[in-house]
């Protein structure tokens, strides 16, 4: 390439290089390494199919926005202006002239204008043989007619391009061409003329004839369309009108020519071999392997046809580019119908009733009526009092705030714009009827809050006086809701008189992801959802959300239920349509400056468990209005999604961590929320959590104002979530990668557990302390899921689902110890009896469900956790007698007591107790011996699967410390007895296995005691003889 374009550090930016000739041209420069390549498109996906990038940077946005336009030419080298509302005869006509001018005129002139702002280089403008006179193109003789690139004039008539489309391009030239206007910006203009080929409209109204016939010869084929009725061939006009047709591999050959060139006068791009529309049927029947003498053709002479003859003339290209075509057109042709004919096949794929129903009007082009511009409707609810602040003025100051900021990001770009559709706001004010301040001016007809909104230019202001207890905002909600419902409105913003609204154009974002819920879900009708604002002085929470009338519509004028009074509102609409996927925040930002997560002008009141009946009631409600729009049709019943929440509390806040467990992924079919509840407001660690996660509208970050322990965290993270399900996970975990895909498979193949127990594995036990937790059973159930499948008895909450859309009211026990220790037990026990109550089943083993736990403190030696897990756990015994025995024979714990009670009574008698310390050194060394035995000799096989590579010696002094773990771990439950003065519990054993092994454990238990009994009184004897 020439020294122009081979630089690869200019920018070169595409507008409409999503399109047809766009995407093309994009994609070649690419390849030519050209620069970096911008694509700036309304359309999010290109025309063509690429097997590899065809730019190096996308922009989504419309140029109609001269702002928009400003922001993606800056440092742009060279512009390449493709963008226009263009098609074949289908669209460009009469009936849409006037909308086709004013939007291509607007983007070509904000593009131009940007560019000369933004000292761009070289600006290339893609015109139309639309331009030339009319007069010149009437001959119906089948004489070709050569336009050369003067011809816009004939005759000493002023200009007469073909309708106001012609009209628009031609404008555009002239504009562009401009001394005054241009200088220092190299200009280049081409002349399309006709350009087709794999990548172009072929079905929507928009096609050119050589698209158009080829899919209609296509639907002969009795192999493509089998069981079709075949109508005659539909041709529009007499088929007499000639045109030239150029392949868009030549087209884009000619484009990166006059890019290198110097030529800046506009130039035709175009073939310079005409063919009637008849003839080019004929070709295209033949392409498709049909014989044209074998069809009869119906010339539809109702339909617009555009002029008589066209022609490109190539002299100048010839002489200035060295350019001319070298496809011929039956070539492009057959390339172009093995392409459409590769979609056809796909978009017929679709059962066979609607496979002929499509390949029947496939036999007919469509003529497309651009619909006159649309106008969208946003209501803002706004209740608004001058209570609850020390200056009833203040609640107009906050108004005026709040207008100035909704003028100031409703205005521009969200009147304009490339969809046809305009955008205006209502404002719906709710004021008590008893609020002298605000209603004190009503007598001229306005109050104090309305004249506010009309100073600030929103003329659409209506006012409702309500009669509702002070502080109920949600009732005025309501009211509002029903008048803009009543009204007509399309969307309803849910807001407040202390709202800021921080960027402009979120009213076509709001309209725009309302889209792309109905685009992305199957099954999903436009206006089903919620939109939610980035709240930034309540991160990842949906504050003041917005819906569509469609949901005023399923709930017949209620926006929520009449239970709310003043808050749970927001999340209950978010939550309710986040059950189908569709809900999100955008990233539109708005700010409260009284409220929020803080302090209120009124008393805020929750309702009490609205994530349950309140929730459920309402989703019902959609599925049945879901199932009665199908109309017994499965396939427009969108599919609803698992909620799933994950629920961490938090101490460390080990951004390593977190940050992986926030990268878990989902299927699209689960929809999930991260939940961290940080248990240490003192932590500097907060910060940096918030600046990296808190702007995801995924997670949710809480802070407890003092630390109350993990129990409290989960049981507040519970609270905060609204799914079906919850996952809860420590802070300090490694999950494996597929963790969540796993934990929602096996939630779908067990809907009525009340939970599921997965595997926590700990890294390899390298250390003598690590083996020896093992050996001491303290890590027993972390990996239960291996060892028991169904009706788990419990598991340890590093990684454990429960059930949460039930109202059983089961949370966690905060009487057990903040460190932990039975609190686990007793949640599964009462959640697996409410579901065993309800004729549901327990927990279910995941064993696929993993997560790795380190070892504490990196394996560090220390016994103070498992002493205090067991003070906890002890409290076992008296809340589940039923899964309780008694042993008759001490443990070490309970037999050092003893040992302990007879020293002291020893010492009260005057006596030194120097038996009671023996006594007491015998149970410890009979605990050791007794370990030893199990672990060397009777239990040996229980060891072999343990991941460790202590062995030898080492392996024995293992074994030892495991007993001394083992004792701790006793001595703490003793301890715990006592502390709760639960005496006579003393000698009583909770079952672990809460019956699922049988009799076992206490067999076990029984043997093992008896044992160390023996081995106590044998020491004692030796120690007495010696």
């Amino acid at each position: 390439m020439s020294s122009s374009l081979d630089k690869p550090l200019k920018l070169i930016v595409i507008t409409g290089g999503h399109g047809f000739i766009g995407s093309h041209v994009a994609r070649r420069l690419y390849q030519l390494n050209a620069g970096k390549i911008r694509i700036v498109d309304i359309s999010t996906t290109p025309a063509i199919d690429s097997d590899g990038p065809i730019c190096h940077e996308f922009v989504s946005g419309d140029i109609c926005d001269i702002n928009f336009c400003d922001e993606v030419v800056r440092g742009a080298h060279t512009v390449i202006h493709f963008a226009a509302n263009m098609g074949g005869m289908g669209t460009i006509h009469d009936g849409n002239s006037f909308a086709i001018y004013r939007q291509n005129s607007m983007m070509t002139t904000n593009t131009f204008q940007a560019c000369i702002s933004a000292g761009v280089k070289k600006f290339f403008y893609a015109s139309s043989a639309c331009v030339y006179h009319e007069l010149l193109q009437i001959s119906s003789s089948g004489q070709d007619v050569s336009l050369r690139e003067d011809d816009i004039f004939h005759s000493n008539e002023p200009p007469r391009p073909q309708g106001l489309y012609g009209l628009e391009k031609l404008t555009s030239e002239f504009l562009i061409q401009q001394p005054v206007l241009n200088f220092g910006l190299d200009i280049r203009i081409a002349r399309f003329h006709n350009i087709y080929g794999p990548g172009g409209a072929w079905n929507n109204g928009r096609e050119k004839a050589p698209a158009a016939l080829l899919r209609k010869a296509l639907v002969y084929r009795p192999t493509i369309s089998p069981g079709v009725s075949v109508e005659p061939f539909e041709i529009w006009g007499d088929g007499s009108q000639r045109r030239s047709f150029l392949y868009i591999d030549d087209a884009v050959e000619a484009i990166i020519k006059l890019l290198e060139s110097n030529h800046s006068k506009p130039i035709n791009i175009g073939s310079d071999s005409s063919i009637s529309i008849q003839e080019l049927a004929r070709l295209a029947l033949r392409i498709a392997s049909i014989d044209p003498k074998s069809v009869v053709f119906n010339h539809d002479i109702t339909k617009p046809v555009g002029v008589a003859s066209r022609n490109s003339n190539n002299v100048l290209v010839n002489s200035v580019l060295g350019w001319s075509p070298t496809t011929s057109l039956e070539d492009g042709m057959k390339h172009t119908a093995q392409w459409i004919e590769g979609k056809m096949g796909r978009l017929l794929l679709q059962g066979p009733s609607t496979s002929i129903s499509m390949r029947e009007q496939m036999q007919q082009s469509q003529l497309i009526h651009l619909s006159p511009e649309a106008t969208i409707v946003f209501a803002v609810l706004l209740p608004i009092t001058s209570r609850g602040s020390g200056d009833p003025a203040q609640c107009l100051s906050h108004l005026r705030k709040f207008a100035e900021s909704l003028n100031r990001t409703t205005r521009q770009r969200d009147t304009f714009g490339l969809a046809k559709t305009k955008f205006c706001v209502r404002i719906y004010l709710a004021i008590d009827e008893d609020d002298e301040f605000l209603l004190k001016g009503a007598r001229d007809g306005f109050n104090e809050a309305a004249k506010v909104l009309i100073n600030a230019g929103f003329l659409r202001t209506k006012t409702l006086l309500c009669n509702h207890p002070r502080g109920h905002v949600c009732k005025l909600w309501r009211d509002l809701a029903k008048a803009a419902w009543d009204d007509s409105c399309d969307y309803f913003v849910l807001m407040g008189d202390d709202v800021v609204l921080k960027d402009r154009g979120w009213m076509e974002d709001v309209h725009a992801q309302f889209q792309r819920f109905s685009e992305d879900q199957a099954g999903v009708p436009f206006g089903f959802g919620c939109v939610s604002f980035t709240d930034i002085t309540f991160p990842g929470m949906p504050t003041f959300p917005v819906i569509h009338r469609t949901h005023l519509d399923i709930f017949n004028g209620e926006v929520i239920p009449s239970v709310f009074i003043n808050q749970d509102g927001d999340p209950f609409l978010y939550q309710l349509y986040r059950r189908w996927g569709c809900s999100t925040m955008i990233e539109s930002r708005i700010s409260n400056e009284v409220g929020g997560e803080f302090a209120a002008r009124y008393e805020k009141q929750h309702t009490q468990d609205w994530t349950f009946e309140i929730l459920d009631s309402a989703v019902f409600a959609i599925e049945c209005w879901l199932q009665d729009r199908a109309e017994g049709n499965s396939i427009l019943i969108p599919q609803k999604l698992l909620t799933l929440d994950i629920v961490i509390p938090c101490y460390r806040v080990d951004s390593e961590i977190i940050d992986r467990i926030l990268q878990l992924k989902t299927s699209k079919f689960c929809s999930t929320m991260f939940i961290i509840i940080v248990d240490d407001p003192n932590n500097p660690n907060i910060a940096v959590l918030n600046q990296r996660h808190g702007h995801r509208p995924d997670v949710r970050i809480r802070v407890n104002s003092v630390n109350s322990g993990a129990s409290y965290s989960r049981n507040r993270g519970m609270q905060e979530s609204a799914a079906d399900w919850v996952h809860f996970l420590d802070d300090d975990i490694v999950p494996s990668p597929d963790l969540l895909l796993e934990a929602e498979s096996i939630i779908r193949h067990n809907p009525n557990a009340a939970g599921f127990v997965g595997n926590t594995f700990f890294p390899p036990a390298n250390s003598i302390f690590t083996a020896a937790l093992h050996l001491s059973g303290v890590t027993y159930f972390w990996d239960i899921a291996d060892k028991i499948s169904t009706d788990v008895p419990w598991g340890v909450t590093a990684n454990i689902i429960a059930r949460r859309n039930v109202a059983d009211g089961v949370k966690f026990d905060l009487t057990f110890p903040k460190t932990g220790g039975g609190e686990d037990i007793d949640f599964c026990r009462k959640k697996r009896a409410y579901m065993i109550r309800e004729g549901g089943e327990g927990f279910v083993a995941a064993p696929k469900v993993k997560v790795t736990h380190p070892w504490w403190k990196n394996g560090a030696r220390s016994y103070w956790r498992f002493y205090m897990w067991s003070v906890g756990d002890g409290a076992l015994v008296k809340l589940y007698p039923e899964h309780c025995y008694r042993v008759w024979v001490p443990n070490s714990a309970e037999m050092m007591l003893l040992w302990v009670l007879a020293g002291s009574m020893m010492m009260c008698l005057g006596e030194w107790p120097r038996f009671a310390f023996r006594g007491l050194l015998s149970t410890i060394f009979a605990s050791v011996f007794h370990d030893c035995y199990r672990h060397l000799y009777r239990d040996v096989e229980r060891c072999r699967k343990m991941d460790t590579n202590v062995t030898g010696i080492f392996w024995v002094i293992a074994v030892i410390e495991s007993s001394l773990i083992r004792m701790f771990s006793e001595m703490g439950r003793v301890k715990g007895m006592l502390t709760r003065k639960e005496f006579q519990l003393l000698g009583k054993r909770f079952d672990w296995f809460t019956g699922r092994w049988g009799d076992g454990p206490l067999k076990e238990e029984t043997m093992n005691g008896r044992q160390r009994i023996f081995l106590t009184i044998v020491i004692l004897l030796i120690e007495h003889f010696i």
